[in-house]
């Protein structure tokens, strides 16, 4: 060993020697640091996309640290005019808390691996709007937000529509609660319209992080409109103009052809101004 390299150890090894007496070195403090992000409980998907009032659902819950978890609650989108949120009068029963399976084509560290089911019941007046949920578990709280829509704008998606001639009717101004079921499912929907409407079409998804929505716009004769895989997220969106009468068909699929648990959606129709 060469005396430059011996001199460079030593002062490494006083150098280290200080930072130990002194403390805890800067990397034991970012390593506890990131164990303790790891265990805070977080939402990554959820099954519907969207609830409806008016209706009782099955409400699940993906994501990181929610075994355990006492309370489920919604708060309801503060009003114009008002300061605080209030509490939102959804009736909330919580049923499990487990190991969720393993995510298809994902790995569950990224994607969480704990669930919650819940019976949720909401009532008919319930004022449509985004409303924030939080689950409270021993580990802390999750916080996220779901849409609720007015029970009369709500379709829910059938099967079978899995081509043209399947194709399920969805009228301007409605949303429809959907999942891609299966690997390469297909659900599209027939809209009707008129010559030099702008549409925009937009998808919505449970979980941007386990489903890669795309969607595929035709005309009445078949032909081409638009795509869009992704827009501002992995959730996807896109606008055209109809150039004559007849119907616009709406294909959603997985970019990924992977469906299944996690792959709810809720699609979106406007004609904007």
């Amino acid at each position: 060993m060469r005396r430059r390299e011996l001199v460079v150890l030593t002062l490494v090894g006083i150098l280290l020697s200080m930072r130990l007496a002194a403390g805890p070195s800067l990397f034991v403090i970012r390593t506890f640091a990131q164990d303790a992000k790891s265990i805070t409980p977080r939402i990554t998907a959820t099954e519907p996309a969207a609830l409806a009032g008016g209706s009782k659902v099955i409400f699940k819950v993906r994501g990181f640290e929610l075994k355990g978890a006492t309370e489920l609650r919604f708060v309801r989108p503060v009003e114009p005019g008002g300061t605080e949120p209030n509490a939102a009068p959804i009736r909330v029963e919580i049923k499990e808390t487990k190991d969720a399976g393993q995510a298809k084509g994902l790995d569950n560290k990224v994607v969480g691996g704990t669930q919650l089911v819940a019976d949720l019941t909401l009532p008919d007046d319930l004022p449509a709007g985004l409303y924030e949920y939080v689950i409270v578990t021993p580990a802390g709280e999750a916080k996220e937000k779901i849409r609720v829509l007015a029970p009369d704008t709500v379709v829910d998606e059938k099967e079978s529509n899995n081509g043209f001639d399947e194709a399920q009717e969805l009228m301007q101004g409605k949303f429809s609660l959907g999942s891609i079921q299966s690997d390469k499912d297909v659900d599209v929907f027939a809209l009707p319209t008129r010559a030099g409407q702008h549409l925009k079409i937009t998808l919505i998804s449970g979980g941007p992080l386990l489903i890669d929505a795309q969607l595929d716009c035709y005309d009445s004769r078949r032909q081409f409109l638009a795509a869009c895989d992704d827009e501002k997220s992995r959730d996807p969106a896109t606008t055209f103009k109809t150039l004559a009468d007849g119907v616009v068909y709406i294909c959603v699929s997985s970019a990924h052809d992977i469906g299944g648990e996690w792959h709810s959606y809720l699609l979106a129709v406007e004609e904007v101004k």
